[in-house]
Parts: structure tokens; C-alpha cells; sequence
């Protein structure tokens, strides 16, 4: 009887730690699958990949970066300085500090991690701001008048353009001597600038060495009546000469020129003379009347058609 109930009481005390070792596990299975339902929840976008368990329990509390606080390595720059610290700290200031690498008021820290880890680099910026005031000129507008009264190429300045002046402050913002931004903050005008009024000469022609005869029929009539034409020529540049220019051999108020208003262009493709020589251009438009009606037509198309129909007839 007495071994029997030692035998019971040996196998009572070998029974009893498989029990709690029991209990335990279940406990920390119950541990594992509250935790493990809490990430699950926390990390609640549709389109997150679930994590492994390894993974949700290392991250139990937090879905941010985790913080190492095993040994690593952390790379510090601070201007042209760049040195590596061996450091199981987590808190930035610490790390700094511990290193004996103290912030001034115009320092600021960046971290290339959200925490330090190992590899991580924290980059110590000095920072500054300068006001800056510049006196700038303000440019003033050139109004260029075109004018027939100069040459091709010629300039009058009618008006001298004078420059304004304005005061311009600025900030200018640095990061380790590196110019980053500049913000203008204020402006001042101190005086407005005057624009500068120009003419240009678009004539290829001048005045000089021509006699001004103005608006004058008679003149011009009696040149043709004295001249090499037949009756019906010297009819159609009388009509001619009076519907263009009225007679004005200097006529100079369109594109056109002279006293039949020739185009300068093919004027001076075609002819050396002074445009507003009315002789010569009386020699040049015979020549034109000659080269038949289709000449005509073209050289002069208004005033050829208001020929043939009121003097002509012709409709």
C-alpha cells in the first residue's frame, strides 16, 4: 500500500508541469490572436498587403518605422565635416549629444529615415536669412513712329527716354552658405520712367533737289501736251496723273508715291531715279501705257477702269 500511494503521488507531480506548460501556451496563443486582430484593424486600406505574423508582432504597437535600438551605424554631416557614430541610443538629441556635436539657434536636423536605424544620415543645416535692398532701374518704352519724312534706315529722336528708379528688398534664405530662396517682400518707386519717342524713316526717296510744284494741273498738262504722245496717250496721262495724285508729282501721303504713285519697291528695282521726279515718271509710265491694256490694267487698276468707262465708254 505505501509503495502504491507513492507511485500515485510521483505521478501527481510528474502530471502537474505539462499542465501549466498548457495553460501558458494557450495563453500566449490567446496573447498572439488579440494582438494579430488589433494590426489587422489598425491597418485598414483595402489595397495593404497582409502582413506575416513575424511582421504584425513586431509591429504591434505602431505602424510607423520601428526604432532601432540595437547597435548601428549613423552617418553625421555638418557643413564639410562628415563622420560615422557607433550608438545603440534612438533619440536624435542624444545621439548629437553624446557625441558632443551641440545645435546652435540657427541650426536645423534631417534625417533621411524617419528614425534612427542603422545606415541612417542626419544632416545638421545652419540655416540663415539676410535682408537685402537693391536699388534697380526700371526701363522706359521706345514709341517708334514711322514717317516717310526720313530715309529708310533713318532715326530722329524726338524724345530722350530717361530710366526709373526703384528700391527692391528682398530675403534671401540659406541653407550652409547655399543660396536656397529669395523672396521679394517690399517694393519702392522712387520715380516712374519717361518713354523715349523715335521716328523712323520708311522713304527710300527724298525731296532734295526737286522742285515743289504741289497740286498743279497745269503745269503738268502742259509737260504732257509738249511731249512725244499721241492724242489718245496724252488723254489717258492727263486722266491718269489727275485721278492718282491730282497732279501732285510730289505726293508722298500713301504706300504708293509720286505723280502716277508708283511702288517704291518696283521703282527702285526697275529705275534709278528719284521717285518724286515727275519727268521721270512720265517717261516710265508711256512705257507702261505701251506694253498694252493688261499693263494697264495691273499698273493701275482703279483709276484705268474709271478711264475706259467714263472717258472710253467702255463698261
Amino acid at each position: 500500500m505505501e509503495k502504491e500511494s507513492c507511485n500515485k503521488q510521483l505521478k501527481s507531480e510528474i502530471s502537474i508541469p505539462p499542465l501549466l506548460m498548457l495553460i501558458l501556451l494557450g495563453l500566449f496563443l490567446l496573447l498572439i490572436a488579440n494582438k494579430s486582430h488589433t494590426l489587422v484593424y489598425a491597418d485598414t486600406k483595402a489595397d495593404t498587403p497582409i502582413k506575416e505574423l513575424t511582421n504584425l508582432i513586431y509591429d504591434l504597437d505602431s505602424p510607423k518605422e520601428r526604432v532601432s535600438q540595437g547597435p548601428k551605424v549613423i552617418t553625421v554631416k555638418r557643413g564639410d565635416s562628415v563622420f560615422k557614430i557607433f550608438t545603440t541610443l534612438t533619440d536624435i538629441q542624444d545621439i548629437l549629444k553624446q557625441n558632443d556635436i551641440y545645435l546652435e539657434s540657427n541650426d536645423s536636423v534631417v534625417l533621411n529615415t524617419k528614425y534612427p536605424v542603422d545606415g541612417t544620415i542626419i544632416s545638421v543645416i545652419k540655416t540663415e536669412t539676410f535682408l537685402v535692398e537693391n536699388d534697380v532701374d526700371i526701363p522706359y518704352v521706345t514709341q517708334v513712329i514711322k514717317t516717310s519724312e526720313l530715309f529708310e534706315g533713318e532715326r530722329e529722336t524726338l524724345q530722350k527716354g530717361v530710366l526709373g528708379l526703384k528700391t527692391e528688398k528682398f530675403l534671401h534664405y540659406y541653407e550652409d552658405g547655399v543660396l536656397i530662396k529669395s523672396e521679394l517682400i517690399e517694393e519702392e518707386i522712387h520715380s516712374e520712367p519717361v518713354s523715349e519717342i523715335v521716328k523712323v524713316g520708311t522713304s527710300w526717296y527724298s525731296l532734295e533737289g526737286i522742285t515743289i510744284r504741289g497740286y498743279n494741273c497745269p503745269y503738268w498738262y502742259s509737260v504732257v501736251d509738249s511731249g512725244p504722245y499721241s492724242a489718245e496717250e496724252k488723254r489717258w496721262l492727263k486722266y491718269i496723273m489727275y485721278c492718282e495724285s491730282g497732279c501732285n508729282a510730289e505726293s508722298n501721303k500713301s504706300t504708293y508715291k509720286g505723280l502716277f504713285q508708283w511702288s517704291p519697291y518696283w521703282w527702285r528695282r526697275q529705275f534709278s531715279e528719284n521717285i518724286y521726279d515727275g519727268h521721270a515718271q512720265l517717261k516710265h509710265t508711256i512705257a507702261k501705257y505701251r506694253a498694252g491694256e493688261s499693263t494697264r490694267a495691273n499698273q493701275w487698276p482703279a483709276c484705268h477702269t474709271k478711264y475706259n468707262r467714263d472717258v472710253l465708254k467702255i463698261n
